[in-house]
């Protein structure tokens, strides 16, 4: 079709601009001309009548892990019914590249076994190439992860590393950042990555250092030894490129909670001392990760393929596990089972460990070791242990933006169940940011925010020549509908949403969307602009009225 005009709706161009009503034309994947509503005639252009409704820039989820799902999926159904143009993935040290080994390859499978979707490609450019032949529906940029990075080099077992698997291994991350990744990322609570050593990840950060190239990590502790985990990646991102994203900024546990301020301090700290410190989090208080995180020494060395398997095979090892749980006091009513494919798991989903074992007529302890016996890599479980207070203060932070933490999946169940983030999560940080501060401000920190930390040129702000990634919504209506009995339920709100020019979602258009996201790669520097607004000079536009 040709090009399109978007008539009179208000508009929030991803800066501090005060909003205004206005027109914008687009032309192929980019936007034409911005104007005041009315000015704009666009002669041949289909006219989008908007008043009443508000504009802004997609959303940009800037953690995800939709590596895998989106070749499942490509219609990306929970992300983009939020809004979402653009997903960054390769978080928390894990990511689909590179494969250089058999062992990576079918661990690879193995993990995304629910997505039925194998592992065919070497490198970012083989995984760039199978993304885009599935024609997805979102944007996806993707960072290196250090976890997968290590195990083609040491494979998934406590092993330090020499010399020179060290510069393998840079040589390594240098060939993705070369072919356009993103950033590094990496998750020091999983294994293989919490087997590395300081001169491990510094020998990465002199990598990132080169290619200017940010430094996103999942702490190697987000309770008892936050603090010195902080301390690590701050310490860690001053040799590298001063670029550091601190994934899903959490105090977990209650007895964690007082370490907040401290928290805060550091990093205003650090960006105080040139550091570009930024933080995503999601707007809920259950985080959700695999359920064998419950599980003690020895299991906390191991991979969850490995966990299934030792589980699976041996009974004395499951009644040892089931004994172990049982000693370590932990509240089963705090923890949902929010995921997996266990035959022992059917109609059990979204009730807490508590509730289903009993259904199930076997204790917790039991219930639990069952359900990993069966499927450690795809059972997931959501855990309650942080502080409504501290994530009203996180928010309230204007250097952290929205991230899922979770994959993009289809409005069925078919390769899985989202934790509530994953259809919900957009909507509700805006109505949280803004409820704290503005709703220009909440769209800043969806849009220009994360495009800035990641690199991502012409994306997060509406202006004559950026691509045309766009939603339409209606604010008193943008909502979330998702919780964990119903997780899948698409938030309400969403007019249209156009990727690169496309309209891929809402019925303004008179017809269905169609799949016009792309693999977006990061070229030469990143995007040299400071995320912070009282840096930006000349984004203002005046005050509130």
């Amino acid at each position: 079709m040709g090009g399109f005009l978007i008539s009179g709706a208000l508009l929030y161009d991803g800066t501090l601009r005060v909003p205004r009503p206005a027109d914008v034309a687009v032309e192929g994947e980019r936007i034409k001309a911005v104007a005041q509503a009315g000015a704009l005639a666009a002669p041949g252009f289909r006219r989008i009548e908007a008043r009443g409704l508000s504009l802004a820039p997609g959303f940009i989820d800037a953690h995800s892990h939709s590596d895998v799902s989106i070749l499942a999926a490509p219609e990306a159904s929970g992300k983009i019914s939020q809004g979402v143009t653009t997903e960054i993935v390769g978080n928390c040290g894990l990511s689909a590249f590179p494969v250089l080994t058999e062992t990576v390859r079918e661990h690879l499978n193995t993990l995304y076994a629910a997505c039925g979707i194998r592992v065919t490609w070497n490198d970012l450019n083989g995984y760039a190439a199978e993304l885009e032949r599935r024609k997805p529906a979102v944007n996806i940029a993707s960072l290196c992860g250090h976890n997968t990075l290590r195990a083609n080099i040491g494979g998934y077992d406590a092993k330090a590393l020499s010399g020179a698997e060290r510069g393998r291994m840079a040589e390594l991350l240098s060939d993705a950042l070369r072919q356009g990744a993103a950033g590094f990322s990496t998750g020091l609570l999983y294994a293989p990555g919490r087997f590395a050593d300081t001169p491990e990840l510094l020998r990465m950060m002199a990598v990132l250092k080169r290619f200017d190239r940010p430094y996103a990590t999942h702490l190697r502790s987000e309770g008892d030894a936050l603090e010195e985990a902080l301390d690590e990646a701050i310490v860690l991102s001053e040799h590298g490129s001063g670029r550091l994203q601190v994934s899903h900024l959490k105090t977990a546990l209650p007895r964690n909670w007082n370490k907040l301020e401290r928290i805060l301090e550091r990093i205003r700290k650090a960006q105080g001392a040139g550091l570009r410190v930024t933080a995503d989090r999601y707007p809920y208080t259950q985080s959700q990760t695999s359920l064998s995180i419950i599980l003690p020494a020895p299991y906390d060395a191991m991979d969850d393929c490995s966990i299934r398997d030792i589980l699976r095979n041996n009974p004395e090892k499951r009644a040892e596990a089931v004994r172990a749980l049982a000693d370590s006091g932990r509240d089963w009513t705090r923890v949902i089972l929010s995921s997996s494919h266990s035959p022992g798991a059917a109609g059990l989903l979204g009730k807490t460990i508590a509730e289903a074992a009993e259904q199930s007529g076997l204790s917790p302890e039991a219930f639990c070791v069952r359900l990993l016996a069966d499927d450690a890599p795809g059972t997931m479980g959501a855990f309650s242990g942080m502080s409504e207070g501290n994530l009203a203060r996180i928010l309230a932070q204007e250097w952290v933006c929205c991230g899922t933490d979770e994959s993009a999946r289809p409005f069925d169940e078919s390769i899985g169940r989202s934790h509530p983030r994953g259809f919900g999560s957009f909507p509700e940080f805006i109505r949280r940011v803004a409820a704290q501060s503005s709703m220009r401000e909440a769209i800043r920190r969806v849009t220009s925010l994360p495009a800035s930390i990641f690199g991502l040129s012409g994306r997060g702000v509406i202006r004559p020549g950026a691509y045309a990634d766009l939603v339409l919504f209606d604010e008193s209506e943008f909502h979330a509908a998702a919780d964990f009995v119903h997780p899948h339920r698409p938030a309400s709100g969403i007019r249209l949403v156009c990727v690169n020019g496309v309209p891929s979602c809402g019925d303004l258009m008179g017809h269905g969307g169609k799949r016009s996201g792309a693999f977006l790669r990061i070229c030469g520097r990143a995007f040299d602009v400071c995320p912070f607004p009282r840096y930006i000079s000349g984004l203002e536009g005046g005050s509130d009225s």
